[in-house]
């Protein structure tokens, strides 16, 4: 699933991984609105992965089971809360998706590269349209071959998204936090779900959509189709 996996740290290989994910219950969070309306907490967990603007929700940066983040070019590099996340957390692994852009050029991504060393990867996946970093990040994990694969925050928006629910990391924007109009998010999460579900059957994953059923939530058709949310685990994450 991965076109490629870069490293220039001595502390990091493929079997860095293998022992983050391979066998392993994952979470990977979004910065959706399911975020903020299931019990994720609850869930017995190995670790979660998330993403660009995690630092800016004061409970998910705080939490001490995140074992990995894909950063974008958006992000704030120097912002004091990913810089306390980072240094409070030197086994977390950070990665970039590096393409042409002035970001990856710059004097910031330079000198933050150089502190993080240790720590930075860099990868590109096979797949992708508007599924958006964090379902990025689900295909990079199931490189791995998760036992349980967990997603949440991984929503795109419904048919009126003024109605929809604030986004969870960045709380001026409701849904998804990305422009695109609604059918492109409901064909991309469709994608996304069904390369996840076609990958599960050769990796053994057992995948859980945690925002199945929310109107705004665009793989539900999907999932409930080929994955659905079992009992225990509605109960589990109900609110």
């Amino acid at each position: 699933m991965l076109k490629f996996l870069k490293t220039q740290s001595p502390k990091i290989n493929q079997d860095t991984f293998v022992k983050k994910f391979t066998g392993k219950r994952i979470l990977v969070m979004g910065s959706g609105p399911s975020v903020n309306l299931v019990n994720w907490k609850a869930l017995d967990l190995d670790g979660i992965v998330t993403t660009s603007f995690f630092y800016l929700n004061s409970e998910v940066r705080k939490l001490n089971n995140i074992v990995h983040i894909t950063l974008t070019d958006i992000v704030d590099l120097e912002h004091p809360n990913l810089i306390e996340f980072l240094d409070n957390n030197p086994d977390c692994t950070i990665a970039f998706e590096p393409k042409p852009h002035p970001f990856y050029e710059s004097q910031s991504y330079r000198d933050f590269n150089t502190k993080y060393s240790k720590q930075v990867i860099s990868y590109n996946t096979i797949y992708g349209k508007k599924e958006g970093v964090a379902g990025r990040a689900c295909y990079f994990v199931m490189q791995f071959s998760p036992s349980k694969l967990y997603y949440v925050g991984i929503d795109g928006k419904s048919s009126n998204p003024d109605t929809d629910p604030h986004n969870a990391f960045r709380t001026e924007f409701r849904g998804d936090a990305d422009g695109y109009p609604q059918q492109e998010f409901v064909e991309s999460h469709m994608y996304f779900a069904d390369i996840l579900y076609q990958t599960s059957t050769q990796t053994g994953t057992r995948l859980y959509n945690l925002g199945e059923g929310f109107n705004f939530n665009c793989s539900t058709p999907y999932s409930t189709a080929h994955f659905p949310l079992d009992t225990v685990t509605k109960q589990t994450i109900q609110l």
